[in-house]
């Protein structure tokens, strides 16, 4: 497939489309309650960020400094085998305009939706290139002036990578579905990993998750479609006492 890396090209911004607009929503940057009205909360505000098409589709609007540091490449059509419909993010740069507004935006948490590998390319400042291919791309971004990009991007919430953040390191990795959660937990770690069992009963790798304060096992869970990947999966460890799986008496909590 074609590729183009847009972090050297130029361009400029336009006004958010309304119903984007309407669902940003700014962050707190204080402490949040551990209270499950406030976890809720958490959870919609990153649902808010988006407009829903359907049952696993995310529109929404990225705004980004140039050189924004990304590669797109034509995506395969899943109807026609062989050929292209579209252009997507196949690559994000480390340290690039892109991913330090990645980092903001899923660890610090400010206004705004992220980047991911594998999101859809609706439009360029408000062109259309649905349908569009990389030549289409390179024009827009090499005629345009200003200091920022805007994109129009799609995301398959289901069936679409995950970006797994690994606390307190904040070293993330993209995982496909149906991977080991262990994968992510080796990359934070710069290493292989051992655990102490193999379906999490004993509780030593346990991590909460941050926006649903749920429970996750490296050394056991795989990341299904059940997780919606409007949201970054932010753990943190919190090891409960070995075999206390009614969390009657958790540690760190």
């Amino acid at each position: 497939a074609s590729v183009v890396d847009m972090g050297t090209l130029a361009v400029s911004s336009i006004a958010a489309i309304a119903v984007a607009a309407g669902c940003a929503r700014v962050f707190s940057s204080r402490r949040r309650s551990q209270s499950s009205v406030a976890l809720s909360a958490t959870r919609a505000e990153w649902y808010r960020k988006v407009q829903r098409i359907g049952q696993d589709r995310a529109m929404f609007e990225v705004t980004v400094q140039k050189p924004m540091g990304v590669k797109m490449e034509r995506l395969p059509d899943p109807k026609n085998p062989g050929e292209f419909k579209g252009i997507g993010i196949s690559q994000i740069v480390d340290d690039s305009n892109t991913d330090t507004l990645n980092r903001k935006v899923c660890m610090e948490e400010i206004e705004g939706m992220w980047v991911l590998e594998g999101d859809r390319v609706l439009a360029i400042n408000g062109e259309s290139v649905e349908f569009g291919d990389i030549d289409d791309a390179v024009r827009l971004v090499s005629t345009s002036t200003g200091d920022e990009i805007t994109l129009t991007l799609l995301r398959n919430t289901r069936k679409g990578p995950i970006k797994v953040i690994m606390m307190p390191e904040g070293r993330s990795a993209i995982v496909r579905r149906n991977s080991r959660l262990s994968a992510a937990a080796e990359y934070a770690a710069g290493k292989e990993l051992k655990y102490g069992c193999i379906d999490g009963w004993c509780g030593t790798c346990w991590h909460r998750e941050r926006s649903t304060d749920g429970i996750f096992k490296p050394c056991s869970d795989v990341l299904t479609g059940d997780w919606d990947n409007v949201m970054p999966l932010v753990l943190t460890a919190k090891p409960e006492k070995a075999g206390d799986s009614t969390f009657l008496k958790p540690r760190g909590v």
